[in-house]
């Protein structure tokens, strides 16, 4: 299993390239060419509720109409960290956008899966800050980085982790229960098939793995190999 392929890096580059166009021309088949078509956005936004969750494509509607308006709205982009491991990939990937009414800084952290030959985004998350345009042109000027990974938030998040390696360990499904949001998306390709395999874990599904685990005599040891942490959005690799 090859890490950071240079050869993969450059495809997955090409789909990012996809997803800056996409915007940047409100190209509904820019996006296609970038998100898998069961492609999900989730975020945690306080001041919208929390907890956000929804299919990407919802965006078509507004490409349209965004199209149809000629509206006009500055993107910045920048692919801050690619990091891939075989058939899956995860981007660090900035917004600078330049709106009059609704300027932002936003780090999408991206899951990429290979289909194939191509490479499709299949889950987005991140973190946006409310900017203002000057503040936009500075942050391009002076090339500013997001304040990321907190000391703090990386203590709290390591805790978590060593909770869900806990449980596979002692197979408790409550310490399940305490790590994983009842809405959580086991996503892998079919290597048979090249179809995208996308499960969400109920507390039953995780009840069922670990009685296999368990009939198998299966034993974990996990290993967190890095950790990137920005506002109230987290991108973890973990080995096991």
């Amino acid at each position: 299993m090859k890490i950071n392929d240079p050869a993969e890096i450059k495809l997955i580059k090409k789909t990012l390239q996809n997803y800056t166009k996409a915007f940047q021309k409100w190209d509904i088949s820019k996006l296609v060419a970038a998100f898998h078509p069961e492609a999900k956005t989730i975020w945690f936004v306080p001041e919208r509720g929390g907890y956000i969750s929804s299919m990407c494509y919802g965006w078509v509607r507004s490409f349209i109409q965004n199209k149809k308006e000629k509206l006009v709205i500055g993107y910045t982009t920048f692919d801050e960290n690619i990091d891939q491991s075989g058939t899956a990939a995860y981007v660090r990937f900035r917004f600078l956008i330049e709106d009059g009414e609704y300027s932002r800084d936003t780090t999408d952290y991206l899951t990429l899966l290979k289909f194939g030959d191509d490479w499709n985004i299949v889950n987005k998350s991140g973190f946006t800050m409310d900017k203002t345009v000057e503040e936009i042109v500075k942050i391009k000027e002076e090339k500013t980085k997001t304040n990321r990974n907190i000391p703090n938030e990386l203590e709290l998040i390591t805790l978590k982790l060593k909770t869900y390696a806990e449980a596979f360990n002692e197979w408790d499904i409550e310490k399940i229960r305490n790590v994983f949001h009842p809405e959580v998306r086991v996503n892998s390709v079919d290597v048979e098939t090249n179809k995208f395999k996308c499960q969400t874990r109920s507390i039953g599904v995780w009840k069922e793995v670990f009685e296999n685990r368990q009939k198998d005599n299966v034993k974990f040891k996990t290993q967190i190999e890095f950790i990137d942490q920005l506002g109230t959005s987290t991108v973890v690799r973990m080995r096991w």
